[in-house]
């Protein structure tokens, strides 16, 4: 039996709403997300995201989008 996981998640803003200019509003928010996860002081943190399944949600912003990454069961990914 598996143990529950808390979800973490992490946002970040483009200013854009062409998907063409929302790499590095991506890459921030994946950044922020493994600075969560990772041990303090790990010097590694993209190990902390290496196997696991990531839920990306794109929603409108005031000048853009807002990008949010999290951790999520796949299951839960349906919702």
């Amino acid at each position: 039996m598996t143990e529950p996981q808390e979800n973490y998640s992490a946002d970040a803003e483009a200013s854009s709403t062409d998907p063409h200019d929302w790499g590095r509003a991506m890459a921030l928010a994946v950044t922020r997300l493994a600075e969560q996860l990772a041990p303090e002081g790990s010097e590694d943190i993209h190990t902390s995201l290496v196997g696991k399944d990531l839920r990306l949600k794109i929603r409108d912003g005031a000048a853009g989008v807002t990008i949010t990454v999290s951790t999520a069961p796949v299951e839960d990914l349906d919702e």
